[in-house]
């Protein structure tokens, strides 16, 4: 007797949706300068969750030399400046532009374009309700580790 429909699994519906999702995001960000791997650095920053390289890199699990791949590109793309961080001679401050100010809002709007579009002909409630499942996956798989 056959197993489920790979294809009707959370796992690969979630990855379907998450790809489509980027897919549209990459597109209405483009115009922008920006790329979706972007946003997570310049909202950090932003919100003062990460000041540093190495805070960046372990706030968003990503590799040290990723980060500063990433951090070249955007400075050279206008949307970060370094600074010497006075405390540590080594490290540098990462700071938004103007540029980056003046973006964030457009680049927002873009990527909600893809969350209306996705939650079409849901109503309130149904949308509410599926965001409240996703949360509880997603806390599911993180705490699923310290699940005897």
């Amino acid at each position: 007797m056959p197993g489920p429909d790979p294809r009707q699994t959370p796992s690969f519906l979630i990855k379907q949706a998450a790809r489509e999702l980027m897919r549209r995001g990459e597109e209405k960000l483009r115009p922008l300068g920006l790329g979706a791997a972007y946003l997570p650095v310049l909202v950090a920053v932003k919100n003062g969750e990460a000041s540093t390289q190495a805070d960046l890199a372990r706030l968003l699990q990503v590799e040290q030399p990723s980060m500063a791949q990433a951090l070249a590109r955007m400075e050279r793309d206008g949307f970060i400046q370094r600074k010497a961080d006075p405390a540590h001679r080594r490290s540098q401050i990462i700071e938004l532009t103007a540029l980056a100010f003046e973006r964030l809002p457009q680049a927002y709007a873009a990527l909600n374009e893809g969350n209306i579009l996705a939650m079409t002909g849901f109503s309130t409630g149904e949308a509410a309700q599926f965001v409240a499942f996703l949360n509880r996956v997603n806390a599911n798989l993180r705490n699923g580790d310290s699940q005897p």
